[in-house]
């Protein structure tokens, strides 16, 4: 019988440690390098809406500590109509805003219970870093480690979280479309004692289908200006920035390293909203020689 094969994962967000469950679930043997000193502890875990759509998949259920809220749905508003987009019955008609760092934790520890070997504080600069492995995952976000970016399908996004919030959706997730920016600008609820939300926008980067009548800011300064004419109150309690990829960042399989996240399959296109990690799963594991 044949030794299982080796397999190193570098990040360890949601792509990372939810491969590494996988593959430690069938077999593989794994090991996961996160550059920060634990798990869920770094500014990226708060990064974007942290909403979920709840799935019976592979066991990957959050826990309820991990769960924020429960919300309905999502409410879109584009060019002066709302539209109310629910769950598909098939993700068991549940969505929920998560608290990602929890999360993490626990992806973390159902990877390490089917056999996963998480090293944490360790920064990969190059493929020798990793040993022997006969396949490297690259989950290390956007930039990717070990291939080139293709900068003209990024966003750059820019968020706050703010409590005790005056424009609170308690029941769904709130999502503007912004037509000139060419993005969009969201409102997720956390927590309804607090009242706190993610109040976020992003829109793409280095494009020229950005409508000619499109600020020439930062997201954080169109942020403000828009809470400044909408009258948002609040305490900001946190904020992050950064990029996105957009749709696939081929390749997403080079020689024996799988790119996975948002390394290989960023946020969809048209909408902006997260592709699943098990997506990424299917897509570049399922196109590895692993028998």
């Amino acid at each position: 019988m044949s030794a299982p094969k080796r397999i190193a994962i570098v990040g360890g967000g949601v792509a990372g440690l939810a491969s590494a469950y996988w593959l430690s679930k069938h077999g593989f043997k794994v090991k996961l390098y996160e550059r920060h000193r634990e798990i869920g502890f770094n500014p990226d875990g708060f990064r974007c809406g942290e909403a979920h759509f709840v799935r019976a998949e592979e066991g990957i259920i959050p826990p309820k500590n991990a769960i924020s809220k429960a919300v309905k749905g999502i409410l879109l508003r584009t060019c002066n109509k709302k539209y109310i987009v629910l769950p598909k019955k098939e993700l068991n008609g549940t969505m929920v805003v998560l608290h990602k760092p929890k999360f993490l934790r626990f992806l973390a520890e159902i990877a390490e219970r089917e056999g996963a070997e998480i090293i944490t504080g360790r920064k990969i600069r190059r493929k020798q870093d990793l040993g022997d492995a006969d396949f490297i995952l690259d989950a290390s976000g956007c930039p990717p480690l070990f291939k080139p970016l293709n900068r003209k399908r990024l966003g750059i996004t820019y968020q706050e979280t703010i409590e005790n919030c005056n424009i609170y959706p308690k029941d769904f997730l709130e999502q503007h479309w912004l037509q000139h920016e060419m993005g969009y600008l969201w409102i997720f609820p956390k927590d309804d004692r607090t009242r706190t939300v993610n109040l976020g926008v992003g829109w793409l980067l280095n494009t020229k289908k950005r409508g000619r009548n499109a600020p020439k800011m930062t997201p954080k300064k169109f942020l403000e200006r828009w809470k400044r004419e909408k009258g948002v109150e609040g305490e900001i309690v946190r904020s992050t920035a950064g990029l996105v990829p957009l749709g696939y960042q081929r390749p997403l399989l080079a020689e024996n390293i799988v790119f996975v996240g948002d390394a290989g399959i960023g946020a969809d296109e048209l909408t902006g909203g997260g592709i699943s990690a098990s997506v990424a799963q299917r897509k570049g594991i399922a196109s590895l020689p692993l028998a």
